[in-house]
């Protein structure tokens, strides 16, 4: 299809993001799951009044049916991510010509944004505008939604990044701007459901009206336009930091001491840069990571045998501790 990334420009950088995979794994601490009741709870309506005395006023009132708890929060950030991956699998079955296989990913997304809509709190706002002799001259009322969703560190994994990236670094490079790649470090990612989703259904009819030049387009739109991926170039290190973590945990899965050693020593390397930019009260817990590192980096080198499934799963499970503590002091910078 013209107009569409080749599918090797995105795999390869499937490559460059795969340090970006992080599982969803259970929520932590004691935060208890947000209940059914919560999620239908209202809030006290929320009124306001524009206008002065005695002349035209509006009363804006606003009331909001739902909350979200942080398990709920985790199923909203997940679905995004299904949506972006069935957006660019509609687009690579484009690129092969498989228009039924593109039909099917396409109302996948659609599904996956219905099933958001379905968790997240709904406000209504109602409007009313009165004369000064109180006769109403103008009233309103509709229902609105947040459309913005974080997209948190549990779903940055290479499969819903790779092509976003590809397919906006290809527009960026159309229009001529130059991306400098080394710098592009994303410690947040906001997805505009609301974009995504008119995108989608305008591929959906593009795809029944047979137009696949069409559809492809709004598919490339919904990449393109519709995640905001949000840069700190002061967080550099700690992002490489986290990366080389994340790769050190895959090679211990794989039973390959060298190479996990090879990324804890990166990432303790990256730990002192972004300990040098710290305040000095805020250096102790970055110090104690890199010591805990080393020590693993220490054992892993005296390995005399290979050590027993218990012992890799015991070091698996210690870096997968400091993934997390790394992305929650990416949580506490934003």
């Amino acid at each position: 299809m013209r107009g569409i990334p080749p599918t090797t420009t995105r795999k390869s950088l499937l490559i460059a993001l795969a340090a970006m995979l992080a599982l969803l794994g259970p929520a932590r601490g004691q935060q208890a799951p947000a209940t059914s009741a919560e999620r239908e709870s209202k809030a006290e309506p929320v009124v306001r009044t524009f206008g002065s005395e005695g002349g035209y006023r509006t009363e804006v009132k606003s009331e909001s049916q739902g909350t979200l708890g942080q398990e709920d929060r985790r199923q909203v950030s997940l679905l995004a991510a299904q949506v972006f991956q069935h957006v660019d699998e509609a687009r690579r079955a484009l690129d092969a010509d498989d228009v039924k296989q593109a039909r099917r990913e396409v109302e996948k997304g659609r599904e996956a944004i219905k099933a958001i809509h379905a968790l997240l709190p709904k406000t209504t706002i109602h409007t009313r505008t009165t004369a000064p002799d109180g006769q109403v001259v103008y009233e309103d009322e509709r229902e609105v939604q947040e459309e913005r969703v974080p997209l948190y560190e549990g779903m940055l994994h290479a499969r819903t990044l790779a092509p976003i990236h590809a397919a906006q670094r290809d527009a960026s490079r159309v229009a001529g701007v130059r991306v400098v790649e080394s710098e592009a470090i994303s410690t947040e990612v906001i997805a505009d459901l609301g974009y995504v989703e008119a995108q989608l259904n305008k591929a959906a009819k593009a795809l029944e009206a047979e137009k696949a030049e069409d559809a492809a387009a709004a598919l490339l739109q919904a990449q393109v336009r519709g995640v905001d991926f949000r840069y700190r170039k002061e967080d550099t290190p700690l992002a490489e930091a986290r990366d080389a973590i994340w790769l050190a945990k895959r090679a211990l899965e794989e039973n390959n001491a060298v190479q996990a050693r090879a990324n804890l020593a990166i990432a303790r390397q990256r730990l002192e840069v972004y300990r040098q930019v710290l305040p000095e009260d805020r250096r102790r817990d970055v110090t104690q990571m890199m010591t805990e590192v080393g020590q693993l980096e220490g054992q892993l080198q005296h390995e005399a045998n290979r050590p027993g499934v218990s012992e890799r799963s015991r070091q698996g499970n210690l870096v997968s501790g400091w993934w997390d503590r790394l992305n929650d002091w990416f949580k506490r910078r934003l």
